[in-house]
């Protein structure tokens, strides 16, 4: 049976500093969504697994103070890693896999500022 769950992780920008990073519980599925709540000043917010060999990069969002909402997805490959397509010749894309925590890090911040970010996941 199919779930559908919402995560939460937030960071905090320290006084004095600019940057930031917290991590997530481990989560193991596919991200469906994910909803970035900014402060009201600006700051780049990045999303990525980690811990597995490789990061997979989910969200790189530029400098932005507006709350947002975001699908992402990840090409889809064959098992030599070459992009698999539509006959029309478009890039079939599904959403990521994940199996651990998230790294969710802030830069170019207001310090003791907040990002909060929701994470909708589909589990098995």
């Amino acid at each position: 049976m199919t779930t559908i769950t919402k995560y939460k992780v937030s960071a905090t920008i320290a006084a004095g500093e600019t940057s930031a990073t917290a991590y997530s519980i481990p989560i193991r599925g596919k991200i469906l969504a994910v909803g970035v709540h900014y402060p009201t000043n600006t700051c780049t917010v990045d999303l990525d697994s980690d811990g597995e060999a490789v990061a997979q990069k989910i969200l790189d969002l530029a400098a932005a103070n507006t709350d947002v909402v975001r699908y992402p997805r990840k090409p889809v490959e064959d098992h030599e890693g070459t992009g698999i397509e539509y006959a029309s010749g478009y890039p079939i894309y599904e959403p990521f896999i994940v199996y651990g925590r998230l790294k969710l890090s802030l830069a170019t911040g207001t310090a003791e500022d907040t990002v909060k970010v929701d994470l909708i996941v589909e589990e098995n």
